[in-house]
């Protein structure tokens, strides 16, 4: 239990789950957006040295 509030009579607890879920959830976006911007850098680094092997190609060709 998390408890909020000092010695005042008033004082709050809140249960760990309050803290624990939020905390799952933004580690699943968070790892979900990482794998996919790491996707799309490999697939631009793919579609570059494909490219450059192309045009090296056309170059000989002529």
């Amino acid at each position: 239990m998390v408890e909020l509030g000092g010695k005042t009579p008033y004082g709050q607890s809140f249960d760990n789950t309050v803290f624990i879920i939020p905390a799952l959830v933004l580690l699943a976006v968070f790892g979900y957006v990482g794998s996919r911007l790491y996707k799309s850098i490999l697939d631009k680094e793919v579609r570059g040295t494909t490219a450059k092997k192309d045009r090296k190609a056309a170059k000989k060709a002529q």
